[in-house]
């Protein structure tokens, strides 16, 4: 569980308790599974390939967070909701800090669902399994994709990098968009752009600032699935 409650908000998504951090990642307690989407390694060296000054070090901080949300959790897996990659999967900096970092949690199981991004993706390479675009797991239908579950599981994605502004804070924050059957996660990845998104009816948005999840909205209290 989060070290402390101000950085997490827990939740009941399709009557399974849920914790939403601060650090844009879910945690399943009953899973002890830690979710995360949008991870987009390798986005830095696509765009320095492209001619585009950008800071050095996004995959390395990136990877920290990711460290120490797995340790704050005890989780034993990590699911990827999509977009593990951003681009080809060439030799670079980045795909060495991530071969450092799986080395060091050789002990988690990580899976990562199909993202747009994913085509170079070779799971065994890079120390992950690859459940393919969807996966069915208790009430839930992970998968890239925001899109409702005909069947009626609730649908737990990325793909659309939520972002909402705070009251008296002049930017936007990444944030977890909860809408009836659907959650979207907001993007991991710290070098990133984002959506800004609103709460229709039935929605809430829970912002992540400076590692805390704030919520911004009552978040919905759906019955469990049959």
């Amino acid at each position: 569980m989060p070290e402390s409650p101000d950085d997490a908000l827990c939740v009941a998504l399709a009557g399974e308790p849920m914790v939403l951090l601060g650090g844009r990642a879910m945690h399943w307690p009953a899973r002890s599974r830690l979710i995360i989407a949008d991870l987009h390694l390798g986005k830095s060296h696509v765009f320095r390939r492209a001619g585009i000054a950008v800071p050095s070090g996004a995959t390395q901080d990136d990877l920290l967070r990711l460290a120490r949300l797995v340790e704050q959790t005890a989780a034993r897996e990590l699911w990827i909701v999509g977009d593990v990659l951003h681009g080809p999967a060439s030799r670079a900096a980045w795909r060495d800090a991530w071969a450092h970092w799986r080395g060091e949690h050789a002990g988690l199981d990580v899976a990562a669902l199909t993202g747009n991004h994913d085509r170079a993706l070779d799971g065994a390479s890079f120390g992950m399994r690859q459940l393919g675009e969807a996966q069915e797991d208790g009430p839930f239908l992970f998968r890239h994709l925001p899109q409702a579950d005909p069947r009626g599981r609730h649908v737990i994605a990325g793909h659309v990098h939520p972002k909402t502004r705070v009251p008296g804070v002049p930017r936007s924050w990444p944030a977890f968009w909860l809408r009836p059957g659907i959650t979207v996660l907001p993007a991991f990845s710290d070098f990133t752009g984002g959506h800004g998104v609103y709460a229709g009816r039935g929605d809430a948005l829970v912002a992540c600032v400076e590692g805390a999840a704030l919520p911004l909205g009552r978040a919905p209290q759906e019955p469990p699935s049959s």
